[in-house]
C-alpha cells in the first residue's frame, strides 16, 4: 500500500490511485496550509508507477529539489520528497507500492484503506455494515445489507446512514501478471474436521506448496455449515453446479443462532483467512447470490471428516 509521510512522522496517508491534494474538501489529502491551493496537485498510479502533477498551483509543487512547471507531471519513486506550496511542510513517499481500495468519509475527510489490501470494511471491521472487494474477473463488488452489487471508482456509497466516496484502483497489467502466478480458489481443496460434539472445527487448505492448517477460529463453524450445504447438494442429481450449496441468509442465521450483522462479520473473517494464504479470488470463498439474499461456499472442492 502506497504511503505518504509528513516530515517528522506527524502524519501518514495511504494513497488512493488518484489522490487530489489541496485545501478543498474534495481532496483526498486535505492540507490545512494557507500556502496550498484549493486543488494543488494530483498523485496518480498508472502503468505500474506513481507520478505527481502540479495543477497550476500559486505557490508551486516540489519534487525533491525541483519545482514543477504548472501542469507538469513527474515520476515518483520511494523516498522522493514532495512539498505543496510550503517547503517547510514536506512529505516523503515512504512506500511506492500499488494502491489498494479506499473510502473517504465525506463528513470528515477521513480515509479508510482495505485491510491487507484485499477487503474494505465499512464503517470499520469491528462495526461492519458493508464490504467492498474485487470480485472474480476484476469487477469491484459492494455487499451492503446482505445484497451484492457492482460499484466503481468515485461512487458514493451510503453505509449505516453515512456517505463514503470510493477510491478503487483499476487493475494494472503488471498486477494481473503477478496474480496469474498465484493459485486460485479453484486450484485448492478444503478439508474440514469436526469433533463429535461439534465444539471444535479444524480447517486445512491443500495448497500447491502443501497443506496449510488455519489457526482455530470461532467462524470455522460457519464455514462448516456452508460446506455441509455444498456437500448435501452435490449428491442431488437435479441440481447443476451453479445451483448447489445456496442457503438463505435468514435461515442460516437461525441455524447458527446469530444476528445477520454477526454473520456478515464472520463471512468477512473467513475471507480474510483465505486472502492471507495469497490465493487469487480469495474473497470468492463465500459467494452471495444477487437479488436473493443467499450465500454459499464458493468452492466445490471440500471434504468433511469427524475427529477421532
Amino acid at each position: 500500500m502506497a504511503l505518504l509521510i509528513q516530515a517528522g512522522g506527524s502524519r501518514g496517508v495511504a494513497l488512493a490511485a488518484h489522490c487530489l491534494v489541496g485545501r478543498s474538501s474534495a481532496c483526498t489529502l486535505r492540507l490545512d496550509d494557507p500556502l496550498a491551493s484549493a486543488e494543488h496537485a494530483r498523485l496518480s498510479f498508472a502503468g505500474g508507477a506513481w507520478s505527481v502533477r502540479d495543477l497550476g498551483s500559486r505557490n508551486g509543487t516540489w519534487r525533491n529539489d525541483e519545482r514543477l512547471d504548472p501542469g507538469a507531471t513527474r515520476p515518483l519513486s520511494a523516498g522522493d520528497r514532495l512539498a505543496f506550496g510550503n517547503l517547510a511542510a514536506a512529505w516523503s513517499l515512504a512506500d511506492a507500492s500499488p494502491p489498494v481500495a479506499m473510502a473517504r468519509r465525506l463528513a470528515t475527510g477521513a480515509v479508510l484503506a482495505a485491510a491487507d489490501g484485499v477487503m474494505l470494511a465499512l464503517p470499520s471491521p469491528a462495526t461492519l455494515a458493508a464490504c467492498v472487494f474485487e470480485g472474480r474477473g476484476g469487477a469491484w463488488i459492494a455487499e451492503v445489507d446482505g445484497e451484492a452489487r457492482p460499484v466503481h471508482d468515485g461512487e458514493v456509497l451510503h453505509v449505516a446512514g453515512e456517505p463514503f466516496i470510493l477510491h478503487l484502483p483499476v487493475a494494472q497489467v503488471a498486477t494481473l501478471d503477478a496474480n496469474a502466478a498465484r493459485p486460485g480458489l479453484d486450484e485448492v481443496a478444503l478439508a474440514l474436521r469436526v469433533s463429535r460434539d461439534e465444539d471444535h472445527v479444524e480447517v486445512s487448505v491443500a495448497l500447491p506448496r502443501g497443506p496449510h492448517v488455519l489457526p482455530p477460529r470461532a467462524h470455522h463453524y460457519t464455514l462448516l455449515t456452508l460446506a455441509r450445504a455444498r456437500l448435501r447438494d452435490k449428491v442431488a442429481p437435479s441440481l447443476a453446479e451453479p445451483q448447489r450449496g445456496w442457503r438463505f441468509v435468514d435461515e442460516l442465521c437461525r441455524s447458527l443462532a446469530m444476528e445477520e450483522s454477526r454473520l456478515n462479520v464472520e463471512i468477512y473473517r473467513i475471507r480474510q483467512d483465505f486472502a492471507a494464504l495469497g490465493l487469487r479470488d480469495a474473497t470468492g470463498v463465500v459467494e452471495r447470490r444477487r437479488g436473493s439474499r443467499q450465500v454459499r461456499l464458493g468452492t466445490a472442492q471440500v471434504a468433511i471428516d469427524v475427529m477421532g
